[in-house]
């Protein structure tokens, strides 16, 4: 099995702290074939998507770090425009709070940003938390 990988690339990251990491936005990428047929845009699930993908790369960069997060809960995401096809989403993510110190089960919170060429997509606020694969 194969993980859902949205992300190009990451551009930087400060382990742990901040990450900042792009998608160029293809025509032919699936979910923009209806949304919406005729004027396609992308959807902000997937901007969401992008978002735990590049907060998951940060916290496993650091020492003994690892991908085990998963999305816990979203907050004030407001949209400012669309991204559409032929763009590149710059998605940056920083550490707002929590340490998550070993065994301890509390959510991290981000804040992020998106933007196609340094014009606003969102704004919001996310949390991950920890999960082991074998419950």
């Amino acid at each position: 099995m194969t993980d859902f990988v949205f992300l190009d690339r990451v551009l930087e990251c400060e382990p742990g702290l901040r990450v900042t990491a792009i998608k160029a936005l293809a025509y032919n990428e699936e979910y923009f074939r209806d949304h919406f047929p005729g004027k396609p845009v992308l959807p902000g699930a997937m901007i969401l998507e992008g978002f735990v993908q590049a907060a998951r790369h940060c916290l496993a960069a650091r020492e003994n770090g690892h991908d085990r997060w998963t999305l816990d809960e979203v907050g004030g995401m407001r949209f400012n425009r669309f991204a559409v096809p032929g763009e590149i989403l710059k998605l940056e993510a920083e550490l707002e709070k929590g340490d998550n110190a070993p065994g301890d089960n509390a959510a991290l919170w981000f804040k992020g940003k998106a933007s196609v060429d340094g014009a606003g997509v969102c704004r919001l606020r996310f949390a991950l938390i920890e999960y082991d694969p074998h419950d």
